[in-house]
């Protein structure tokens, strides 16, 4: 990324945006190119493999990208005791704020992979069409976390994701416990000895968010359950082979009933990946799907307005 910009909300923390092509390029004039506000998951940052493939994608298609850094994902410290859940959008709606006022003629959409999809979909299904985004895409979102949290306990997703999961958010807190050793709404100790990302939930976030239980949490940050809420297009990518959103946890016949929203599913893909496995280093389906999507979102919308203003003339 080629620059970093913090903001700094009221509650003494700081919200990291890393940009890339901050200062526009040859396709766009500065004030009015179009930005992608990229969202990773759970602890991603902007060094994250899939959050450099799309942001680099943006900038192959003369768009301007920013990584939405959650607090304390990204190896800098937090300065306050807050961190972040797939049901907490504020943060996010500060972010889309700041860049509608810094970049107030340039027009917004966001990309959402995993946990940050969650949030931007939730974002999205609260604000509406005040929302600030012309549109959204969601990768590898789960649609109903209970189920998800059902398939992490399975055996072997437990042994394989959830275990190498919890290693890392466990991390990324002992990093910063010094913030939550006096707060409290939480054990650390307790929460560090968390085996699963269930039980990191049950112990921490729910806690820390005021949750009463992490069936209410992840009831909560589910999209299945705001799918009338979305007036924006949106897209969403999943892989039926995703243990993070199991195939029979995607409302299909819901998703039918709005419009706006659009839905593909691969039969492999995995969590996030989507690669050429015979060939690693070639754009996968992702990055040409992201792609395709953005232009058609950002040129779409440039034909739409330029046919509004030859009308009024």
């Amino acid at each position: 990324m080629s620059s970093r910009e913090i903001l700094y909300p009221p509650d003494g923390g700081e919200i990291h945006l890393d940009w890339l092509d901050h200062h526009g390029n040859d396709c766009h004039d500065n004030r009015t190119c179009p930005i992608v506000v990229i969202l990773p998951g759970l602890t991603g940052n902007s060094s994250s493999y899939y959050s450099i493939r799309l942001a680099e994608g943006a900038t192959k298609k003369g768009y301007r990208s920013v990584v939405f850094n959650h607090r304390g994902s990204n190896g800098v410290k937090l300065k306050s005791n807050r961190l972040y859940c797939a049901a907490d959008f504020e943060d996010f709606h500060r972010v889309v704020s700041h860049i509608k006022k810094l970049y107030p003629a340039a027009p917004v959409m966001a990309v959402g992979c995993s946990m940050g999809g969650m949030i931007l979909f939730n974002y999205v299904a609260k604000f509406g069409e005040k929302c600030g985004l012309v549109a959204a895409m969601v990768v590898g979102m789960p649609w109903e976390a209970n189920k998800t949290g059902e398939s992490l306990e399975q055996l072997i997703n437990r042994l394989i994701f959830s275990k190498n999961l919890v290693r890392q958010i466990n991390r990324d807190l002992r990093f910063n416990r010094d913030m939550f050793d006096n707060d409290d709404r939480v054990d650390v100790d307790y929460a560090l000895q968390s085996s699963t990302v269930m039980e990191f939930d049950d112990r921490f976030t729910c806690r820390m968010f005021g949750f009463d239980s992490v069936r209410h949490y992840y009831t909560t940050a589910s999209a299945c359950y705001k799918i009338d809420k979305v007036k924006i297009p949106l897209l969403s990518l999943n892989s039926a082979d995703d243990v993070f959103a199991p195939f029979d946890s995607i409302p299909t016949e819901d998703i039918k009933t709005n419009p706006n929203i659009s839905l593909v599913v691969t039969s492999h893909g995995g969590h996030v990946g989507f690669g050429d496995w015979l060939s690693p280093t070639r754009e996968s389906f992702l990055d040409k799907l992201f792609q395709q999507y953005i232009d058609a979102v950002f040129k779409y919308r440039e034909k739409e307005l330029l046919g509004t203003h030859m009308k009024k003339q």
